[in-house]
């Protein structure tokens, strides 16, 4: 019920049980989830500019309470981009970020998070798509209140998710940009460096990060490459059921769900018993597929690997084959063009 993920600019890595300490640049910084059930952390301060001292503050709340907390951001592997507010968040925001981002922009500058007191870079390296000659920041889409923090993140971080205790705990730390992502599984055991739970377990209302602690345990990583799809979607392929079918699914935190596509009408009764109704009286046409197989194949949700994947991976809804549509999104004039890939 631990993981660890991080993406370079052609492969990425999912580490289970843990993170190995040669992909962590520095400390691994701890902070609880604002959510049980959601990787969402407080982004207290956004930040836009050449350096911290001459930016501007995306992020102008208009309570000093609601800053202590911030704006619910989700950790998302999901989107590929940095999804900024696109209004005033129901007046919690004396600005409108997406305008005030718009109107500053320019080729160079940095945005600086500020969560748990503490600064994380995003450089123009990794937001800006030079390739397309595009900007990998987007608007929040309408009725969204908070931020996405997408791939552009995941490529300067390696991110730890820890679901052992009844909140999640995020860790953040800089990625070794020098650590070559594995290309088969790999198993090893690490002492690691803990997050200092009692610590983090005493938090009431302003959101602080706090170190890891030393621990003499050693603990097994294993280390798993994942897919990347040209840094806007993650591929993994995992075994459902008994006996095992091998599915390729997209590797998503920003989900709360695990999912793979099926012949509804061939499923298990037991299984069938425990769906509504209504998702047999009609047919549902919402995701485009392609699958590799003749057919889709029975699946079994009873195996304990199953429910283990659920909890640990944490995976949105996809096809064995999901044909993914590409968008291209242009702002007004003046305004930088966004690239709008992802699971906004």
């Amino acid at each position: 019920r631990k993981f660890s993920f991080f993406s370079t600019d052609t492969a990425a890595e999912v580490q289970l049980g843990g993170y190995d300490p040669a992909t962590a640049d520095g400390t691994m910084w701890y902070t609880p989830a604002l959510a049980s059930d959601d990787f969402i952390v407080g982004v207290s301060s956004l930040k836009f500019g050449n350096s911290q001292h001459d930016s501007i503050e995306l992020l102008q709340f208009t309570d000093k309470a609601q800053r202590n907390y911030g704006a619910p951001s989700i950790m998302d592997s999901g989107t590929s981009c940095l999804v900024i507010p696109g209004d005033t968040m129901g007046g919690q925001l004396a600005n409108n970020p997406w305008d005030d981002f718009a109107a500053h922009w320019a080729k160079g500058k940095s945005f600086w998070l500020e969560i748990g007191q503490k600064k994380w870079e995003v450089p123009y390296s990794s937001w800006y798509l030079s390739e397309t000659d595009q900007t990998c920041v987007q608007p929040s889409p309408e009725g969204m209140s908070g931020l996405l923090v997408g791939d552009v993140f995941f490529r300067e971080y390696v991110v730890e998710f820890d679901m052992t205790a009844r909140r999640p705990i995020i860790g953040i730390a800089p990625l070794n940009k020098h650590y070559v992502p594995v290309i088969k599984n790999q198993l090893a055991t690490f002492q690691l460096h803990e997050a200092p739970r009692g610590k983090l377990h005493m938090l009431r209302g302003t959101e602080v990060m706090y170190p890891a602690e030393h621990t003499e345990r050693l603990t097994q990583v294993d280390r798993i490459p994942i897919v990347n799809q040209k840094g806007t979607q993650y591929f993994m392929d995992v075994g459902v059921g008994t006996p095992r079918q091998e599915f390729t699914v997209i590797f998503d935190t920003g989900s709360t769900v695990f999912g793979v596509f099926a012949d509804k009408h061939s499923l298990p009764k037991d299984v069938r018993n425990k769906l509504p109704k209504y998702y047999f009286s009609q047919d549902l046409h919402s995701l485009e597929q392609v699958s590799a197989t003749t057919g889709p194949a029975p699946l079994s949700f009873s195996s304990p690997s199953v429910l283990a994947g659920v909890a640990l991976l944490n995976i949105a809804l996809v096809a064995v084959v999901l044909v993914q549509v590409r968008r291209s999104r242009r702002v007004s004039a003046g305004a930088p063009r966004v690239s709008s890939y992802g699971a906004v």
